[in-house]
């Protein structure tokens, strides 16, 4: 997906997984990554990640895993992403600023951030997990349906 960086995508299916599955018990990783089949590599930084910024909270031990950190209608989408992109190290943009790049790429590429950043300020995650409930309902009578997570 060229918007979103894959670190996001597993950030938002690891959570919701958790939201989905937890029902008070802590979440595992290695739960996450068979459900969701998110590389262990990425997941177990995006998870510590999550934990250090108050989305999620780690409970050590044999028992132990992951919860949702915080009333779910108060993560706001845009917090995970903040979070994913400043784990990020800085791209390395060419330098090279030829006209089109600057009048006509540079202001769309702004505008597409702008409206993205006020779409992910208006979800949260109780927005999309509602909405799996709603689609798990309706998943009892075909199971081959797809879940939609589009936004």
């Amino acid at each position: 997906n060229m918007i979103f960086n894959n670190k996001f995508l597993y950030a938002l299916e690891a959570v919701l997984d958790i939201a989905i599955n937890s029902q008070g018990k802590p979440i595992q990783g290695h739960e996450i990554t068979k459900r969701q089949s998110i590389p262990k590599r990425y997941l177990e930084n995006i998870l510590q990640e999550l934990v250090r910024n108050n989305i999620l909270k780690g409970i050590r031990g044999p028992k132990g895993g992951y919860t949702i950190a915080k009333e779910k209608r108060n993560i706001l989408l845009i917090d995970i992403y903040n979070i994913i992109l400043s784990m990020e190290e800085k791209g390395t943009y060419s330098n090279r600023q030829t006209d089109i790049r600057a009048k006509i790429i540079m202001p769309l590429i702004s505008d597409i951030s702008n409206k993205l950043i006020i779409l992910l300020k208006s979800k949260t995650l109780e927005d999309l997990y509602l909405k799996i409930k709603y689609i798990k309902l309706d998943n009892n009578k075909k199971k081959d349906k797809k879940i939609d997570f589009s936004i």
